[in-house]
Parts: structure tokens; sequence; C-alpha cells
């Protein structure tokens, strides 16, 4: 598993990197860390995180298409419509609800983490499909939080990964938000 890991970390950090320079080939790259974490968060009973990670196999092809589709056209990064911010609140947590009761019912592990986390992380990605600025705000928060999940379960290299994003998070914002 270590393996899956390095794979992982080194994908994830060069696919969120190429994300930050609003470069297409995030999307393939960030497909390897998806696949290499599955076998990982399956094994450490993440389950809400393996599940979230196979539907990121599904969104990458998706942002990968959409991208591209928007290559010929200005497809520039935007502010978030503040009044689309109440119903992506509701979403969320509509999510997170049924993603805990589906971890207690499959007996996985740190299931309020896990749920929380996974809800906030396919909004977050929605938002990166649209290319709104917010959508860093929003990594931000939840890497950091991811943080915390990976270190209480000993899965270091993901801790380290999650901190990396983090930090690149943060410096997608300020590179983003200097574009609109």
């Amino acid at each position: 598993m270590f393996l899956l890991g390095i794979i992982a970390l080194l994908s994830g950090t060069l696919g969120v990197w190429l994300t930050i320079k609003e470069n297409i080939w995030c999307w393939p790259v960030s497909l390897i860390a998806v696949v290499s974490s599955v076998i990982e968060f399956y094994v450490q009973r993440l389950f809400g995180d393996m599940s979230l990670q196979i539907l990121y196999f599904f969104i990458g092809i998706y942002g990968w298409i959409y991208w591209n589709g928007k290559k010929k056209e200005v497809f520039v990064v935007k502010k978030m419509n503040i009044k689309q911010s109440p119903l992506l609140i509701i979403i969320t947590l509509v999510q997170f609800f049924i993603y805990y009761k589906l971890l207690i019912y499959f007996k996985g592990d740190r299931p309020l983490l896990d749920a929380l986390l996974t809800a906030a992380s396919l909004t977050a990605t929605y938002m990166m499909t649209k290319k709104w600025v917010e959508n860093w705000l929003a990594w931000i928060l939840i890497d950091a939080i991811y943080v915390l999940l990976y270190g209480l379960k000993d899965m270091w290299l993901f801790a380290l990964l999650y901190l990396l994003f983090t930090g690149m998070a943060f410096y997608g914002w300020i590179k983003w938000r200097r574009t609109i």
C-alpha cells in the first residue's frame, strides 16, 4: 500500500498544480491519483473517501471533456453568484446525511468526518469545474480537515498529501482571484 500512497502523493500534487495553472492536463493526471487512492481507502475502511474517488473518476472525465469543450471559447475564472450559495449548502447537507447513514450501515471507520468531507468535496469539485474562484476557499477548509482525518487513521502519506493540497489551495485561490 505504500507504493499506492506514493503514486497518489505525486500524481495528486501534480494534478492540483496543473489545476491552479488552468491546464487541462490536470484532469487525466488527477485520474491516476484517484485510481491509486481507491484501493488504499478501501483497506482503511474509509468507504466515503473510496466512493468519492470512484465518483472523482467520472467527474475527472466530465471535467476533462467540459474544459476541452471550452478551449475554443473564453472560459475564464469567475466569482460564484452569491444566490447559488444556499442551494449548494443544502445539497451538501443532504449529501452528508445520506452518506452518514450509509457509512454507519456499512460500518465505515470515522463515518462523521468521512461523510462530511465526501459531501463537501463533491460540492467543491462541482465549483472547480465551473472555474468559480471560491472553490479554492472550500478546498482550503476541506483539505485541512482531511489532514486531521488521515492523521487519526495513521495514513501519514495521505495526511502529507492533503497538507500540500491545503497550501496549494491557498495559492490557487490567490492566483485565480488575480485573474478576475
